[in-house]
């Protein structure tokens, strides 16, 4: 006879595993509510030999805001193929190591290490890129600056990471603006959110999409689903999470679900 353990832990393996094959929205939340009061399975499944399976597990903790994180991040940038990755806007020692390890890496006497893939930051989620914009640190900045000349150095023409790599600058100053100390209205959300979106095109946040996806039982830790249109085959589509801290609101995670 199984214990009860060892179902649960194969229970959430199978919700990360319906998830993975739908990538629909529909069933990552069930896999969220799960993780938001046993995070520990997720944390087994980073250990998964399924590349697949352990990314899953890490994007549904970074999502959820869990200290398991951090350990399911440092176990999946241990591969060699891994780029690296960050829990929240709120980097640490080990995730600045983790980035600057991964750029090094990439130097040669001559310049970089282009490899066969023309876009070369494309294994990188772009929720670093995101969570070094919000931070805005001198250290940060240097990250950055030399994620752009990567950038550069390996393409010919410019990608959707060096889209935003080259506007990073003016991104950083406008999260410190916006993207911090929210005050949100419960029933304004939508409003609130557009008007702090630096992330999206300025022409394009008036008429933008939100919808709440999940909020954690802390009730400090909403996950928003923000995206916006800009033609029949044109658009992008984004994964938001807000933090609380105390009564203001501040965005803690930025990435891409979807482009069209």
């Amino acid at each position: 006879m199984r214990r009860p353990a060892v179902r649960e832990t194969y229970s959430t393996l199978r919700s990360i595993k319906k998830w993975v094959e739908s990538e629909e929205t529909d069933d990552l939340v069930p896999l969220l509510k799960a993780g938001d009061i046993k995070p520990h399975d997720l944390l087994a499944a980073c250990h998964s030999p399924d590349n697949e399976i352990a990314w899953a597990a890490f994007l549904t903790l970074q999502l959820l805001g869990k200290s398991e994180c951090e350990p399911c991040a440092a176990s999946i940038s241990q591969l060699d193929t891994s780029p690296p990755m960050l829990c929240s806007a709120n980097s640490r020692e080990a995730d600045y190591q983790r980035i600057e390890m991964w750029l090094a890496k990439k130097r040669t006497g001559a310049g970089y290490e282009c490899g066969e893939d023309f876009e070369p930051l494309t294994p990188m989620d772009d929720s670093v890129i995101y969570a070094l914009i919000l931070d805005g640190s001198p250290r940060s900045r240097s990250i950055l600056d030399n994620m752009l000349v990567v950038e550069k150095t390996c393409t010919k023409e410019v990608s959707i990471l060096g889209e935003v790599l080259e506007e990073a600058t003016a991104l950083i100053v406008a999260a410190q603006k916006g993207g911090h100390n929210l005050k949100i209205e419960p029933d304004k959300l939508g409003n609130s959110l557009r008007a702090s979106a630096f992330f999206l095109p300025q022409e394009y946040r008036r008429d933008s999409d939100v919808e709440v996806i999940f909020e954690n039982n802390a009730h400090d830790r909403v996950l928003l689903e923000m995206s916006y249109r800009c033609g029949n085959l044109c658009g992008r589509t984004y994964y938001v999470v807000l933090r609380k801290d105390g009564d203001d609101w501040h965005y803690d995670l930025i990435r891409m679900a979807s482009i069209s």
